[in-house]
């Protein structure tokens, strides 16, 4: 639908009139929020390359396109380019709109999670939380993009391992979500199912559990059994039986989750992936490594031919089969995957390709 208005618009308006290029924008988006990161990029690329030269580097419209193609660079996790077009992006923001600007307290919000994604969660976490602070005084400490940066306060200190104090930030989030939004829209029921994984990784797996079985309930009447957020729930109850040593009925589920997720999503999509890796995670922990392997590799091969070899996740997969390769007692095979993950990660640290 964009993309036929965007070609409609190049013919009777020009490929550079601005509302071409917003046709062209909303197309790039759509791209975004489909899973089609690649495609995306290209599309915003051309797009403020247009808005550079017809409105200007300043110009709302450019910065806008600029920002969402940061978001896509990380999508795509090439995470030090995202953060320098974050960077200069908010410069910007600052110089031409205020510190204090709706625009730019979004672009430092979104600064402060590509910091996280490079392994800065220390100064993620500070940042993250003078934007909260910003927000509640210009917006309200109610309004909706305040609850957003605290929830990402809340996600940063989990990443830096403060999971108690993680946890009270997500319940303080969604019970402020519940009285502004109501308890089943959809940003309350993520706060709850991260109060959840919170609880897990306080080793509170029974609290977990019965909250993820909770989650369950009330997605799948919201929302429906097959949908995403409802299997994402599905695949945490999954985990926390792992937790608890019930590895046969956490590989049952994670088979399950899997099944449906590969109906629903595809084969590729990352969470049918991520499905997969804890069918393997499950094998391992009942001793079937030489199973075990066969998925870490299926789902290693998949993520690096949809994400790239460099991509973190591709890295945590071959990872995963390298510890699979020693528990085999193939060590050799190991040390040289490891030898080649780290070698990956190195240039992704530079921002090479």
């Amino acid at each position: 639908m964009h993309r036929a208005v965007a070609d409609e618009r190049a013919r009777l308006l020009g490929p550079d009139h601005p509302d071409t290029l917003a046709s062209r924008y909303e197309v790039a988006f759509a791209l975004s929020r489909t899973g089609r990161a690649a495609d995306a990029l290209r599309e915003y690329k051309q797009v403020t390359a247009a808005r550079i030269r017809v409105l200007g580097p300043d110009h709302p419209d450019t910065l806008a396109a600029r920002q969402e193609m940061a978001y896509v660079l990380g999508r795509l996790g090439r995470h030090a380019d995202a953060h320098r077009v974050y960077t200069a992006v908010l410069a910007a923001r600052e110089r031409t709109m205020g510190p204090d600007h709706p625009d730019t307290l979004r672009c430092r919000h979104n600064l402060a999670f590509s910091l996280s994604r490079l392994g800065r969660a220390e100064d993620a976490c500070r940042m993250a939380r003078q934007v909260a602070a910003d927000r509640a005084r210009v917006l309200g400490p109610l309004h909706p993009d305040t609850l957003v940066t605290r929830y990402e306060v809340a996600y940063l200190l989990g990443q830096s391992g403060h999971w108690a104090e993680a946890l009270q930030t997500y319940r303080e989030v969604a019970g402020a979500r519940a009285r502004v939004l109501g308890p089943d829209h959809p940003d309350t029921l993520a706060a709850r199912q991260e109060m959840a994984y919170a609880l897990g990784r306080l080793g509170r797996g029974a609290e977990a559990l019965r909250l993820y079985r909770d989650l369950v309930a009330d997605r799948t009447r919201v929302q429906g059994p097959d949908h995403p957020e409802t299997l994402r729930a599905r695949h945490g109850i999954g985990v926390n039986l792992g937790r608890l040593g019930h590895w046969e009925e956490a590989l049952a589920e994670a088979r399950d989750v899997c099944a449906i997720r590969e109906r629903v999503l595809g084969a590729d999509h990352p969470d049918t992936l991520v499905s997969r890796r804890e069918v393997a995670v499950s094998l391992g922990w009942l001793g079937r490594w030489a199973e075990a392997l066969t998925e870490y590799r299926r789902v290693a091969a998949d993520r690096e031919r949809v994400l790239g070899a460099g991509h973190p996740d591709t890295l945590t997969s071959r990872s995963d089969e390298a510890r699979c390769l020693e528990r085999l007692g193939r060590g050799a095979e190991a040390a040289e995957l490891r030898r080649r993950v780290a070698a990956l990660r190195r240039q992704q640290e530079a921002g090479t390709p």
